[in-house]
């Protein structure tokens, strides 16, 4: 059986494929999404974790809706896990890195200390902390929202926008709504991507 993680309703694609997966949305801070995550690893007898989510692009060659397959996670400048080398159709292999409070950690700060990241997302590091704890094999799938940005600098509202709170980011900041409209139709090119590869992956894992 297949564990399909994300982190938000809206960032879990709607997939009909002949193959049995069980959908799980992670919620709240690091120590919460461990928790969830072990507890279905116990109990539901899972052989494969497929995270999906959103992400901000790092290397300039990634661009809106791409899809990346995270083969190094990174939860700080020397605290990474590798993932196994599957594969996924059509996404870009590289490593992904985990925010901590919306903000890159301490030692990712300034350009000469970053390590070989593609892009950032908010939860990814902790789940494959998770599933490497149950002996469980994790694939990250993210699709890029945020392109990189033009200086070391991030966007205020990239937590929110990463974690699928696009609504709560924008009345933070009420002076940007006008870009919400933009930022919705991004986030669906986002969800069809990852849709067509999930239903790619669960039918070659249902066959294997």
């Amino acid at each position: 059986m297949v564990l399909l993680v994300a982190p938000s309703r809206r960032a879990l694609p709607v997939i009909t494929v002949p193959a049995r997966y069980r959908k799980l949305i992670v919620r709240g801070q690091r120590t919460e999404i461990e928790t969830q995550v072990r507890s279905a690893l116990e109990r539901d007898g899972i052989d494969l974790v497929v995270s999906l989510g959103f992400a901000a692009a790092v290397d300039h060659r990634l661009g809106v809706s791409d899809l990346l397959l995270a083969t190094r996670v990174f939860g700080g400048a020397d605290v990474y896990l590798d993932l196994p080398p599957l594969q996924t159709p059509g996404a870009v292999r590289g490593s992904l890195c985990s925010l901590v409070d919306g903000r890159a950690p301490g030692p990712l700060r300034g350009r000469r200390r970053l390590p070989p990241v593609y892009a950032f997302d908010d939860h990814g590091f902790w789940l494959a902390r998770a599933a490497q704890t149950a002996e469980v094999p994790c694939l990250m799938l993210r699709s890029v929202l945020l392109e990189a940005p033009a200086e070391d600098q991030f966007d205020p509202l990239l937590a929110d926008l990463l974690a699928g709170r696009i609504e709560r980011a924008a009345l933070r900041q009420p002076g940007r709504w006008r870009e919400l409209l933009q930022l919705m139709r991004t986030a669906g090119v986002c969800r069809s991507r990852l849709a067509s590869a999930l239903a790619v992956l669960l039918v070659l894992h249902g066959q294997a």
